[in-house]
């Protein structure tokens, strides 16, 4: 039996990857390429009170070995001094590095909310040419640790070690007693859920807007009261906006460093298409979004990839269903039925984009060919 709970996930952040490694027991984890070990970062200390591990190691050293080995040595008893730990185990996973200049292919899955049996043959559409797998948010509320788990089992069977994943944090997402250890599972930096990445031939950011109404809404446990000699108080468990804030000013300080590369956005919720009600709850934060957008744009995005409206379509630009204006497609790659979720299969190149919704049998229910 293998000391893994699932096959690792390879997650793409910056120009690096994060492997994320889960365990059946605590214990000390490292991934092995050539010579050389990668841990943890850990402030020097190697965690062995737990049974996972977040390991990230420079792109161009895993792309040019194609292959990496899980290094695990359980704890036996972890002590001040004279520690007792388990003989090492091994297990070997290969690796195909995003290598393609022209029709690459991307499947994006969004909205899953525990469906795993649904969601999970989205991504067979392309079979072994699928080069990454958009992950992008709302996989579920988080109560458990183990709700964390079934996630971490999701994606690292899908994928199962050996493509590049993109991974975004959903609104459902921050939900639930352990909405606030996102950060120790999936990539981050800090505590910060947004990111810049550079895939081969592609470059863009991970964005995350958080919730979908304002933090003062009763949904997020808001007491809302007014004083005479004070402004607004509430009692909420969100605090979103300044979060938004921040994420401005990353996208400011934010320059392309591979300027032939494919710039696009991955986003659960669409900062300039967060409702087709406009005016109602879901419609907040237009001027915050709209200096997000300026920032999209002076990096030249070609698109967006979305999910959040539990619907497949796309939304161009001038589209007068969008809450902002914007000069570049959205792909919206998500509806959630009854039967079926479907996702997006997408395939890029430098000058269009071929747009497949498809469903847990891999029948095609639209397609679109964009310009970019």
């Amino acid at each position: 039996m293998s000391f893994l709970l699932c096959p690792p996930s390879v997650f793409v952040i910056e120009d690096k990857y994060e492997i994320l490694v889960n365990a059946t027991a605590n214990g000390i984890i490292a991934v092995r390429i050539g010579d050389q070990l990668y841990y943890e970062e850990n402030s020097g200390v190697l965690s062995s009170e737990k049974d996972y591990a977040k390991i990230r190691l420079p792109q161009a050293i895993l792309n040019t070995a194609k292959e990496y080995e899980i290094v695990y040595k359980k704890t036996i008893d972890r002590k001040g001094y004279y520690s007792k730990m388990a003989e090492p185990q091994t297990e070997k996973f290969t690796f195909k590095p995003m290598e393609k200049t022209e029709k690459v292919n991307m499947y994006h899955i969004a909205d899953v909310h525990y469906r795993f049996a649904d969601a999970a043959p989205l991504a067979s559409f392309f079979g072994d040419d699928l080069d990454v797998l958009v992950v992008n948010g709302d996989i579920g509320e988080v109560e458990t640790v183990q709700n964390y788990l079934d996630v971490c089992k999701f994606v690292g069977e899908i994928s199962q070690g050996k493509i590049p994943v993109i991974f975004a944090r959903g609104n459902h997402d921050t939900r639930g007693k352990l909405a606030e250890r996102f950060t120790d599972f999936f990539p981050c930096n800090g505590k910060d859920t947004f990111f810049w990445f550079e895939l081969g031939t592609l470059s863009g950011v991970v964005l995350d807007c958080g919730e979908d109404k304002v933090d003062t809404h009763l949904e997020y446990g808001a007491m809302e009261y007014f004083k005479a000699d004070s402004p607004e108080v509430y009692g909420g468990v969100n605090n979103f906006s300044p979060f938004r804030q921040r994420e401005l000013q990353f996208l400011k300080g934010l320059q392309r460093r591979k300027k032939d590369a494919l710039f696009f956005a991955v986003s659960h919720i669409c900062p300039v298409h967060t409702t087709v009600h406009i005016g109602g709850a879901f419609d907040i934060e237009r001027e915050c979004y709209a200096a997000w957008n300026t920032q999209l744009e002076r990096l030249g995005t070609k698109f967006m990839l979305t999910g959040h409206m539990h619907r497949a379509y796309m939304v161009m630009p001038d589209d007068e269903r969008s809450t902002l204006a914007h000069n570049y497609p959205v792909v919206v790659g998500s509806a959630v039925q009854k039967e079926t979720i479907i996702g997006a299969a997408v395939t890029v190149s430098k000058e269009s984009m071929e747009v497949k919704f498809t469903d847990k049998n891999g029948n095609i229910t639209e397609t679109h060919t964009v310009k970019l």
